[in-house]
């Protein structure tokens, strides 16, 4: 079938709204045809070649939709159904999936690096006959997606997917970091440095397990203004004080229990680790380069600090994903204040240029 289809063909350059052909799902496979999706910054990332993908390559894996059709062997979803692609392709075989740790599929390798589906292989190509890749095999910046069955997590049917489609990356990866990796438990506190639409669902996902201190670190003001609005306690922008002291001075010169770093700058990483109080825990969202490391001093170490990576939010999607849905409908959750525009296909290049501005939460691209 044809389909309508952002395409990044150079690192740093615009995209070309395509035409290109789409594949029919082979076993185990779904397709969707999208309604939404959102522009997560890991999107900016591989168009700017902090992230690695072939290409050329459709982009965006934060979507969501309905299906039209299965391959052999799918029988969790159908026609018809509303679904959230998920990053990650919950195999079901491997040892990190049989313990229940999905968001470690050890499959993601072929969605996140390769953009292949999990036979190795592309549905995308275009009039000539040349492949096109998939990020994480969603491939959300098109008209309709070909993704891996279990990528496609059912959601109930009056689910508005216009706003929750974020819960198929940002919300999962965010909230998921502050419930499922740091366990986040009442009256603990909590700094997030970076108030994208991570660093805001981390601090959601803060309010939503109980945290009474919730500081939100950003630069821009209309960030910090949303994250008070979402859940923050106080806010602080970094160009002004000294974000390691504000937090020490707001907790009483003991730090938090948890501080999250949602930008993916190595310099941001380490602050974490000066923010957290003795048997405190410096939980890495964000994602930096991949040749850089992060310094720590050691001496926090015998103030038992710890330092945790969170992949997806240490999430199982099939749990997980309906869950947010729910919190989302009974209002704990709030996903639309997170939405700063809604837009065509055709605006995508004057998003990815607001991204790099650091202007807004998140962008939704909008199907017909």
């Amino acid at each position: 079938m044809r389909i309508k289809a952002a395409v990044l063909r150079a690192i740093d350059q615009p995209f070309q709204i395509e035409e290109l052909e789409l594949a029919p799902p082979k076993e185990n496979e779904v397709l969707v045809r999208t309604v939404a999706s959102g522009i997560c910054h890991s999107d900016y990332s591989v168009a700017h070649g902090i992230l690695r993908a072939p290409l050329p390559v459709v982009l965006g894996h934060e979507g969501a939709g309905i299906v039209e059709a299965v391959g052999p062997g799918v029988s969790h979803v159908k026609p018809g159904d509303k679904v959230i692609a998920s990053l990650t392709p919950s195999c079901g075989k491997c040892t990190m999936c049989r313990e229940s740790k999905e968001y470690m599929c050890s499959q993601m390798a072929k969605l996140l690096t390769d953009c292949t589906q999990l036979d190795g292989t592309t549905r995308h190509k275009t009039s000539s006959g040349e492949d096109v890749y998939a990020l994480c095999g969603v491939g959300s910046f098109g008209s309709h997606m070909v993704m891996p069955a279990g990528s496609a997590i059912k959601v109930p049917e009056d689910t508005p997917l216009e706003s929750t489609c974020l819960i198929g990356c940002g919300v999962t990866t965010g909230a998921g970091a502050a419930l499922n990796t740091a366990k986040v438990k009442p009256g603990e506190s909590v700094a997030v440095i970076g108030c994208g639409g991570v660093g805001l669902s981390i601090l959601q996902g803060a309010r939503i397990g109980g945290a009474t201190t919730i500081i939100a670190i950003d630069p821009m003001a209309e960030k910090r203004e949303l994250a008070m609005k979402l859940g923050a306690t106080h806010a602080i922008n970094p160009f002004e004080v000294d974000p390691i002291a504000k937090v020490k001075e707001i907790t009483g010169g003991f730090g938090v229990h948890y501080a999250f770093e949602a930008l993916g700058k190595v310099q941001t990483m380490e602050q974490t680790w000066g923010m957290i109080r003795p048997t405190g825990k410096a939980v890495i969202v964000g994602v930096a380069s991949l040749d850089q490391s992060v310094k720590l001093p050691s001496i926090g170490l015998l103030a038992e600090y710890e330092i945790q990576g969170s992949c997806y939010g240490s999430s199982t999607p099939k749990r997980d994903i309906p869950m947010f849905v729910e919190l989302y409908k009974n209002g704990q959750l709030k996903l639309d204040e997170m939405v700063t525009q809604r837009i065509p296909l055709e605006d995508i290049n004057r998003a990815f240029e607001e991204m790099g501005r650091g202007e807004g939460a998140r962008s939704v691209i909008m199907y017909g």
